[in-house]
């Protein structure tokens, strides 16, 4: 099994791998301006997204979620490198509108599993300084423990990763974004279990899934970035790219990590790191949000 990120855990399955700006009472999930089978996304489209980075290279996706935290997939952060962060341009190079800041912290979930099924794939990265909001640099909602999308909603995955299973570079040099429809744990689960032919449980209580069809999907330097949804012109984060069988393949669906199954441990960790400002609470802007809320088009 394998994540989008940088390295491969197994033969079948991979791992896929801001100034103040104070323009009115924003909140989180605005927007205000490599995927597979996608289209280059238009610059400031999905100011949340940001790019890990080792050594000024990009290895990983994230989001940003308060002036000073990232959030990204556990399964990115495998050293104890150090890590800096990049936003502000669709650009996966440094450009002269972006804003890089090194990391100072990284949370990993305790839990985190990179040994035959992938789990509780989620990690923190508390950023140097805050980073002031801007037009293209915004944090995106995190969903309260309840939320659970319907079923079928369309929704939007990007990154700068590879743009087909085999061949070609592992990253993109533009933001890439391709729409997935999703599918809750059990019926993904079964899903592969019958694209695999086995009766071992292989998608988990935590994870979410991301389907289109053959050919649509988030691959190899994905990893790590947002899995977002639209909610009356605020988007919230539903999932975290996690893993996948190969990249687009017909009636495998792409993996990810529920973030509102993890929204207590995260909020617990920015409490605990003492970090709050003004910006601090934004994340629970988006908390209220009834069950079912998010519905198929």
């Amino acid at each position: 099994m394998a994540s989008r990120g940088g390295g491969s855990l197994g033969l079948l399955l991979w791992v896929l791998l801001l100034q103040p700006w104070r323009g009115g009472a924003q909140g989180c999930g605005q927007v205000i301006a490599k995927i597979l089978g996608g289209k280059e996304a238009e610059e400031g489209k999905w100011p949340w997204q940001v790019s890990v980075r080792i050594n000024e290279k990009h290895v990983c996706g994230g989001s940003l979620i308060t002036q000073q935290w990232v959030l990204t997939a556990g399964h990115c952060i495998l050293s104890r490198f150090r890590y800096s962060v990049k936003m502000g341009d669709r650009s996966v190079h440094r450009e002269i509108t972006s804003v890089v800041v090194p990391v100072r912290n990284i949370i990993i979930h305790p839990q985190l599993s990179v040994v035959g099924i992938i789990q509780k794939d989620l990690a923190l990265l508390q950023l140097l300084y805050p980073v002031n909001f801007t037009m293209t640099i915004q944090p995106i909602c995190i969903p309260q423990k309840t939320f659970r999308v319907e079923a079928g909603t369309t929704c939007w995955v990007t990154g700068w990763g590879r743009k087909e299973e085999y061949g070609g570079g592992l990253i993109t040099a533009v933001l890439h974004e391709v729409d997935q429809d999703i599918i809750h744990h059990e019926k993904c689960n079964e899903l592969i279990q019958k694209a695999m032919t086995t009766k071992r449980n292989i998608v988990l209580e935590g994870m979410l899934c991301g389907y289109k069809e053959a050919g649509k999907d988030s691959c190899q330097g994905d990893s790590g970035g947002p899995l977002v949804c639209e909610l009356n012109a605020t988007w919230v984060q539903v999932g975290i790219v996690s893993w996948g069988i190969g990249c687009g393949r017909k009636n495998y669906p792409g993996v990810y990590t529920e973030v509102s199954f993890y929204k207590d441990w995260v909020i617990g960790q920015l409490s605990q790191a003492r970090s709050w400002d003004s910006a601090g609470f934004l994340p629970l802007l988006c908390l209220l949000l009834p069950l079912g809320v998010l519905v198929a088009p």
